[in-house]
């Protein structure tokens, strides 16, 4: 029997040093012709495997939300036929089978799988594989020693996703919580004036609606309002989910859906009109006495902003837009990531980098003008920022593009640069990805990169494309 050296992995990551020490005992006190037994069991059954695999797994409300979209089921069920393949594979490499189950364990940590449906699917392929290999041309001692074969393969490969999931999901807990602190020292500061005037702002043009000449057959939502769509995605992170925030959120919903419809119907009635009002300024009273009181325990130390920019650092991307991805898959509203590069000039001398930090500073200024307050911006790498733009499909999603390309080209262009107002010439470029359900933020942002790249090819100097 022939047993490839142990590949080269390095000495630090002990969860993978280990996985190769417990796989080359595996495969030494398994015989040869063995292996390639169940090799073949497992490449002829592979489809029948998936299919039973999912037909189990759809049964399972929990396992469902992340398997009922037609794309992901197709790209899942190839995926998973090839992993099955390829880790039976008698002549694979060792060190790539194990990254692959490392890597499988970080995308379900991304996608927010619950932890037992893991083991749950791999007991599905072991019954699958092992009532395969009663037919497998093996006398019975074989048999045997191929039952244990797979189940000790499934369980190194069960145990390396396992361990790859609570890592990741370490990750992104601290990485949630940071952003949050960070969010909640730049809102409490920034927010609590803009959120009350947006939300005086609403009950200005409800009273104004109130008294026009026409009897109106709708009014505004406040959950649809400026403030409402900031308190359902930003408020929530620096809020943390309490107790008063979801008081708050049930206020608002009262107010859609309990008293302007009772302000509907008292139209062309003066008495039942005043006693509506009436009851909207008390509640809108509440809501500002709740929020105030939320905004004064939001507080805590600026910590974690990128040093150059103030912006949110990207490492905090897998804890803000997998919320957002859950909050639009929920309430099946649209979401668009916007990919801004800002394409700037080689400077030459003493002062180039201080010049390059100045207009970086002034482009992430400028991208915080344009966006809503409901949006969330980060600076991604060395001269691209990312913005999650909420409730936002296609066609706001290129308005909100090409008013950012204009804006950054003329600010940037008139800026004052090494202390003389010379002209930059910049190119500014914007990939944008509509969210499509698909579970994983990192496809997400991968597809906004790709628009991002193909807007970059252009020749023009505002260039935007979606994915």
């Amino acid at each position: 029997m022939t047993i490839k050296p142990t590949p080269s992995i390095d000495a630090s990551d002990a969860m993978a040093t280990e996985a190769v020490r417990a796989w080359q005992d595996l495969l030494a006190v398994t015989p040869t012709n063995v292996r390639h037994a169940v090799a073949d069991v497992v490449r002829d059954g592979a489809e029948t495997l998936t299919e039973e695999f999912y037909d189990r797994m759809m049964r399972s409300e929990r396992a469902t939300p992340f398997l009922d979209q037609e794309r992901v089921q197709k790209r899942l069920r190839a995926s998973l036929q090839r992993w099955m393949t390829e880790l039976f594979e008698v002549e694979a490499d060792l060190e790539q089978s194990i990254r692959r189950q490392i890597e499988v364990g970080e995308v379900h940590a991304r996608i927010r799988l619950p932890i037992d449906l893991i083991p749950a699917g791999i007991r599905i392929l072991k019954r699958g594989i092992r009532r395969r290999i009663d037919f497998a041309p093996l006398d019975p001692s074989d048999r045997l020693l191929a039952l244990v074969y797979v189940s000790d393969l499934l369980h190194l490969a069960d145990g390396l996703m396992n361990q790859a999931y609570f890592h990741d999901a370490q990750d992104v807990v601290r990485n949630d919580e940071a952003y949050r602190l960070v969010t909640q020292k730049r809102s409490a500061s920034l927010e609590r004036a803009r959120q009350r005037a947006a939300l005086s702002e609403w009950a200005e043009e409800l009273l104004l609606s109130v008294w026009a000449a026409s009897p109106p057959r709708a009014f505004a939502r406040l959950r649809d309002s400026e403030f409402g769509i900031w308190l359902h995605h930003k408020g929530t992170i620096l809020f943390d989910g309490s107790e008063d925030f979801h008081s708050l959120l049930e206020s608002i919903d009262t107010m859609d859906n309990a008293l302007l419809p009772r302000l509907i119907d008292a139209a062309q009635d003066r008495q039942r009109t005043d006693a509506a009002i009436v009851a909207i300024k008390q509640l809108l009273d509440l809501i500002r006495f709740k929020l105030n009181e939320l905004f004064d325990r939001a507080g805590s130390q600026d910590d974690g902003l990128d040093i150059e920019t103030r912006l949110p650092d990207r490492r905090y991307l897998p804890a803000i837009l997998a919320n957002v991805m859950r909050t639009h898959h929920d309430s099946g509203r649209p979401c668009c990531l916007l990919l801004v590069e800002v394409q700037l000039p080689a400077f030459k001398g003493l002062t180039a980098s201080g010049t390059r930090s100045r207009l970086l500073q002034v482009a992430a200024t400028t991208l915080i003008d344009c966006s809503r307050t409901s949006d969330h911006l980060f600076r991604f790498d060395e001269q691209r920022f990312l913005m999650i733009a909420v409730e936002c499909d296609r066609s706001k999603a290129t308005q909100l593009a090409n008013g950012i390309a204009e804006e950054l080209r003329n600010v940037l262009q008139a800026g004052n640069i090494q202390g003389s107002w010379t002209p930059v010439q910049t190119a500014i470029a914007v990939g944008i990805a509509e969210y499509d359900r698909h579970p994983d933020y990192q496809y997400l942002i991968q597809r906004a990169e790709s628009a991002l790249a193909e807007a970059t090819s252009g020749n023009s100097r505002a260039r935007i494309a979606f994915a």
